[in-house]
């Protein structure tokens, strides 16, 4: 009666229907091409369960542990729904999946997702340009025989954001920006140095992804390409991110949608306070050599005067 009472007040209509609660649930989803010519295909799926605020902020393919039925019911039900629509486009169907490997449809996304690099990643295929040469109304230029999974991609997201803080919105200017770079580093950057990040927009910056060639290498190139990503003025997720990426849990690859709420108390302690960053800042400017010579280079009276004595 209550929650009819409030549907009534907020939506004028009192009627309710129950769905079915799923304990520990993962987020999986499926990339689809379709053509609109009853042509469609499957380009494997997403693990997107590492999620804050039910946002995603880790992505990787394939998923891990994934029962490979499962996977392929996934993606036959995905190729379904698109066949169903005539679908013509990229898209992305989305699924929760039960610890009993039931899983269940949540929403499709008719556009390429943030995280879609993690695809290009593992097929060697280029989305966007297919995407756009299927909106030319052409037939789609590969089957399914076509597109294999290769290695493992990671996409991190890099986000103006305060972990400590119930990941709330952080703001200021870029003061400096130095992206990773590597063999299977990809950065999708959309910031530069002066920038000012404000509080107006989305609080993503940026994408890291990484490919490797299995699932653990992948982990390691990951952390090691955030610890190579240097971002002054802003507070980032940056050192949170590398810390699941260090998690054990996250490295067996046994998680769902409640690991951050689950390990907040424990993530948090392992990211570095303002104090830590202002003694990392220091000694990276003592190491520094132009810092050095400009500061504390004090002539040598001796050097000076050259071999001259009295």
């Amino acid at each position: 009666n209550a929650a009819q009472s409030e549907a009534e007040r907020y939506f004028l209509d009192g009627r309710v229907y129950i769905e079915k609660l799923i304990d520990q649930p993962r987020h999986i989803e499926v990339q689809i091409l379709g053509d609109g010519n009853g042509n469609a295909v499957h380009l494997f799926e997403r693990e997107c369960s590492i999620q804050r605020r039910f946002q995603k902020i880790i992505e990787e393919s394939p998923a891990p542990n994934l029962d490979p039925l499962v996977r392929d019911e996934m993606c036959e039900a995905a190729l379904t729904l698109s066949a169903a629509a005539n679908y013509r486009s990229a898209g992305t169907v989305e699924f929760i999946l039960a610890p009993s490997n039931s899983f269940y449809f949540l929403e499709m996304n008719t556009r390429l997702q943030v995280e879609h690099p993690v695809t290009e990643q593992v097929t060697g295929l280029d989305l966007v340009e297919e995407q756009i040469y299927i909106a030319n109304h052409k037939k789609l230029r590969f089957d399914q025989t076509a597109i294999t999974q290769n290695g493992h991609a990671i996409e991190c997201r890099i986000c103006a954001e305060e972990p400590n803080n119930d990941f709330l919105p952080a703001t200021g200017i870029v003061r400096l920006l130095r992206l990773p770079k590597g063999i299977d580093v990809r950065v999708d950057n959309g910031i530069s140095e002066g920038q000012e990040i404000g509080s107006a927009f989305d609080s993503m910056l940026s994408k890291l992804i990484v490919h490797g060639s299995d699932r653990l290498q992948a982990i390691e190139s990951c952390i090691n390409a955030l610890h190579n990503y240097i971002l002054l003025g802003v507070t980032t997720n940056i050192d949170y991110l590398a810390q699941i990426l260090q998690h054990s849990k996250f490295r067996s690859g046994k998680f769902d949608t409640g690991f951050i709420a689950e390990s907040i108390t424990e993530l948090n302690a392992n990211t570095l306070g303002r104090s830590d960053i202002d003694a990392v800042l220091l000694a990276a400017a003592l190491a520094d050599a132009s810092f050095h010579q400009t500061v504390f280079d004090v002539p040598d009276l001796h050097a000076a005067i050259g071999h001259w004595r009295n």
